[in-house]
């Protein structure tokens, strides 16, 4: 259900609309969502996801995984977006070993991705190939079928998340299995562990502006054991 509003709607009222509607989109006509609000309702709908489109004001409100489960598996989620930025930063290295090429030098990426490779695709060695794709890379491990995509419009900062992509790195990655299952092939599930992540300080925003990108908070560790309000 998509609704038009000219100003953020009262949580009660949302809570009521939730239950006639499984799924909202709300547009907002003026201004922008404020992050305390987004913070507020989440807390508030622990069955269900909100995510903002932050560029063209609109609020997302979909089911997922309880806020409950997630916090149960908080330090095991940040191990997963840990794993997925390590491996990032390691392929891009890699790469930039390989093809000698200066990963902060927009020009070099560009040259590869147009003139040495083969429509894009090519092989940085006998276990990982990869394909440049609009502002991404993805990479693929021949042998296991690990999978990640990885923004290469960011310097030098290659963690950017997006749901979608790290939902399928963590499918395709043997020892995070377990995790896969509790995420249950869906993508809203993965944007619930992020938004939760995310409120907690354990991801943070990839500039001042409020873009919504995100990547992992390197300054900041799940310690076993920690009470999370929910």
């Amino acid at each position: 259900m998509t609704i038009e509003i000219k100003k953020p709607l009262r949580i009660e009222k949302i809570k009521t609309l939730l239950e006639k509607n499984e799924r909202i989109l709300f547009v907002l006509n003026n201004g922008s969502f404020n992050r305390d609000y987004i913070v507020k309702l989440q807390k508030e709908l622990s069955s269900y996801v909100v995510s903002e489109i932050n560029w063209i004001n609109k609020l997302v409100i979909v089911p997922s995984i309880s806020t409950k489960t997630v916090l149960e598996n908080l330090n095991k989620f940040y191990q997963c977006i840990e794993l997925f930025d390590k491996t990032a930063h390691s392929l891009m290295n890699l790469m930039a070993e390989t093809f000698d090429i200066d990963l902060n030098n927009s020009s070099e990426i560009y040259d590869l991705k147009k003139n040495r490779s083969e429509k894009q695709r090519g092989q940085i060695n006998d276990e990982w190939k990869y394909y440049f794709h609009g502002k991404g890379c993805s990479f693929t491990n021949i042998i296991t079928e690990q999978f990640l995509d990885v923004q290469i419009i960011n310097g030098l900062e290659f963690g950017e998340l997006d749901a979608y992509y790290l939902l399928k790195f963590i499918q395709t990655t043997e020892s995070l299995k377990e995790m896969s299952l509790i995420l249950n092939d869906e993508s809203n599930n993965m944007q619930k562990v992020i938004e939760i992540l995310r409120i907690n300080d354990y991801l943070i925003q990839l500039s001042d502006e409020n873009t919504g990108r995100l990547i992992i908070n390197r300054n900041k560790k799940p310690v076993d054991n920690t009470i999370y309000s929910k």
